[in-house]
């Protein structure tokens, strides 16, 4: 009777573990296994571009080679949510799957209203949505000590179903380790960047992938 016992627990521990892999497996290869694999755009400013770091030790770069996949930057250096706004149909002819948007930055600098920066924001994430296209908010700081942009992009995250990454540059800025000036990382600031946003795109290529199933 032990030695049955002793065999179901090995079935049990082999079953454990096999369903931890299998699932770990699923959520951090979500990605880069999909048949075909999901057009991603990076959309946004000088945080998209990478000012700060050579080409290819910009977040995005970096976060392409952990995932597996491809992406298309589309930053420019200076961009306010209204200037990204006027170019929302160069993002729509890549005909992406997925679009990360990071933008209000130099809103924030600007001091454009907080309600224009919103609403520039909300149009950018409704002709996304209109068009099929998933999309996740990575938010940035709008200003100090309190932080007023935290609510708003978490309101806009809710009313266009976007997944949101608050504050992308907490624990970054400020700290010369990971900055080359005030405001944009270097190499090794893009690189906690991108480490930040695997897990976070994983989640949304396995949506893609129950979304293609179907």
């Amino acid at each position: 009777m032990k030695a049955v016992y002793s065999v179901i627990a090995i079935l049990l521990l082999a079953g454990g573990a096999w369903f931890t892999y299998t699932t770990l497996r699923t959520i951090t290869l979500s990605c880069s296994t999909l048949d075909p694999k999901p057009r991603i755009v990076a959309f946004g400013d000088s945080l998209v571009t990478g000012y700060g770091a050579v080409p290819g030790e910009d977040a995005f770069s970096v976060l392409s080679t952990s995932i597996g996949v491809p992406i298309r930057t589309l930053g420019v250096d200076g961009d306010t949510s209204a200037r990204a706004l006027a170019r929302i149909d160069s993002v729509i002819l890549e005909d992406p799957d997925i679009v990360l948007v990071l933008l209000g930055g130099n809103d924030a600098l600007q001091r454009v209203p907080l309600l224009e920066t919103e609403a520039n924001l909300g149009e950018i994430l409704s002709t996304l949505n209109g068009a099929g296209i998933r999309t996740v908010l990575i938010g940035v700081i709008g200003g100090f000590p309190r932080d007023p942009y935290a609510p708003m992009f978490e309101s806009l995250g809710n009313e266009h179903v976007s997944t949101v990454v608050p504050n992308i540059l907490s624990g970054i800025l400020g700290r010369d380790e990971y900055m080359s000036d005030a405001i944009h990382p270097n190499a090794v600031g893009y690189a906690r960047i991108a480490e930040r946003l695997v897990p976070v795109l994983e989640r949304v290529c396995a949506l893609h992938k129950g979304k293609t199933s179907l």
